[in-house]
């Protein structure tokens, strides 16, 4: 049940069944030209001149800052890459130089493996390393146990 607060109308109908769209237009327009003429008994219409737009809102719209894109070349395949990180930013340093500085750790499992097991061990050893670069510090290779 709505109870209409502009008039002293209640409405009944179920959620599953809300009123045609026909029928709350009509509803709008009759209260929203009954208030107009009650308002304004002798409101002239506007004369707007062709060609002209007029603002909706008198708010300014909010200014926001464009990102900076920096544009980078791959000094080993000469492909463009175009980024938002600045150029004294680890990766983009390990990018200008062409490579990552490598710097590889062994597991404990995998030195376990290579001092029991010795000659099977050291291939279990290499599979448990992860190698990581020194600069920027991504994980280049993170081995089966990380």
């Amino acid at each position: 049940m709505i109870i209409d607060p502009q008039s002293n109308m209640v409405i009944k109908h179920s959620a599953d069944n809300p009123p045609s769209y026909e029928y709350v237009a009509d509803e709008q327009q009759q209260s929203s030209s009954m208030a107009e003429k009650a308002a304004n008994p002798q409101a002239q219409p506007l004369s707007i001149p062709p060609n002209t737009a007029t603002a909706v809102h008198t708010r300014p719209m909010p200014v926001m800052q464009q990102p900076t894109v920096y544009h980078y070349q791959n000094p080993l395949t000469g492909e463009h890459v175009a980024s938002l990180l600045p150029p004294d930013h680890p990766e983009m340093i390990c990018l200008q130089q062409g490579g990552h500085v490598n710097e590889t750790k062994f597991g404990i499992l995998g030195i376990l493996a290579a001092i029991i097991w010795f000659p099977l061990g050291i291939g279990l050893c290499l599979l448990d390393r992860r190698v990581k670069c020194k600069r920027c510090g991504i994980i280049i290779d993170d081995g089966i146990c990380g």
